[in-house]
């Protein structure tokens, strides 16, 4: 076990929505040299080599630092202890199948709206509760809305469309029912 633990040292207000938590935690170990090897191994992480970063979205987002984590937009303290129970198991499966896992060197791109918008209707239709697709991106985007309320890409005319924005949305790390992809 290369991680033992982590230690939640700060809990503070979220500064984006005051209805959540931001927190800092600390490593009792430093994971600089497994970055690379959770880059490959969790979905929709963006890593930044020369930065000794690794950002990630799940249960608000988070970024791991060589021993520390902050993280933000995080619903409450028991669900900041989950993400840090979640993050040491992979610390943990990486540091002991990293002869089985190829490192990932590469920094990916972070998605955009724009990138959203492309593969959406793009009809404005507003059943989705936005007044045009681009707004309804935005919401996909921050998750303040799920993809699967815009009732028009699930019409056989745009198949290819939901098809790769399902498979976009998941290769970054947004949750993506699973019968849709």
């Amino acid at each position: 076990m290369y991680i033992k633990e982590i230690k939640i040292t700060k809990i503070l207000p979220c500064l984006a929505d005051a209805n959540k938590i931001r927190f800092h935690a600390e490593l009792d170990n430093d994971i600089s040299d497994l970055m690379p090897y959770l880059n490959r191994i969790i979905d929709g992480a963006v890593y930044n080599h020369q930065g000794h970063t690794l950002t990630i979205k799940k249960d608000g987002l988070i970024t791991l630092h060589p021993r520390e984590i902050a993280a933000g937009q995080v619903k409450d303290v028991q669900t900041a202890h989950e993400i840090c129970d979640w993050i040491k198991q992979q610390i943990n499966f990486v540091y002991e199948n990293k002869d089985k896992i190829e490192p990932l060197y590469e920094r990916r791109g972070q998605l955009t709206a724009l990138e959203i918008y492309k593969l959406l209707p793009q009809t404005n239709c507003k059943q989705c509760g936005e007044l045009t697709c681009i707004a309804f991106a935005c919401k996909v985007l921050s998750e303040e809305k799920s993809v699967v309320l815009c009732k028009q890409i699930f019409e056989p005319q745009y198949e290819e469309k939901r098809k790769m924005l399902f498979k976009l949305l998941k290769d970054c790390g947004y949750k993506v029912p699973g019968v849709f992809i």
